[in-house]
């Protein structure tokens, strides 16, 4: 159900529906097809949902990203976020559904974000992986170089993550 708007709001940009476990609309977002000053435009509802629901299997390992076409680009078990935050009903449904292994693959400059993220995954027993991405988000990438990157991710740990934290703060010019 993917489609394309000629004019509006969502002129020119293609349209990700995001459906829940019973098959209903729970968002949608677009992206600009063409070269523009804003690349995204999401709708102004809450993004307390569980991104592509309908397609998720909760008993094999689930892929956390940023958007509708990192998800797709990913192909298997991946939830977009539609954003670089996880909402409460997703962080739930994930301990509700005793999901046993998470990979995080958020853009570098959502690092922080993926840690904490990461940080409460481990407290709860899920063994939890950071899928390090360079420069390209896994849509850009493709299928086959992200499944790359996803086969060398290793287990995070807290003192992994507080290393991985100390190395950014060192390195961010700001």
């Amino acid at each position: 159900n993917i489609g394309y708007c000629e004019g509006g709001l969502y002129g020119g940009m293609i349209v990700i529906p995001s459906y829940d476990k019973d098959n209903q609309l729970n968002f949608f977002t677009a992206r600009s097809f063409y070269d523009v000053k804003y690349k995204h435009r999401n709708p102004s509802v809450s993004k307390d949902i569980i991104g592509f629901e309908n397609q998720i299997n909760w008993d094999i390992p689930i892929v956390l990203v940023e958007g509708g076409f990192d998800a797709i680009a990913v192909k298997i078990n991946a939830i977009p976020l539609f954003g670089k935050l996880i909402s409460d009903t997703l962080k739930l449904k994930i301990i509700e559904k005793n999901v046993k292994k998470i990979y995080i693959a958020l853009d570098e400059d959502a690092l922080k974000d993926a840690f904490k993220t990461a940080e409460y995954f481990i407290n709860n027993g899920i063994e939890t992986y950071l899928v390090k991405i360079k420069d390209k988000d896994p849509s850009e990438l493709g299928s086959k170089e992200f499944r790359k990157l996803l086969k060398a991710s290793i287990p995070l740990t807290f003192s992994k993550i507080i290393e991985d934290l100390m190395i950014q703060s060192s390195s961010d010019p700001s």
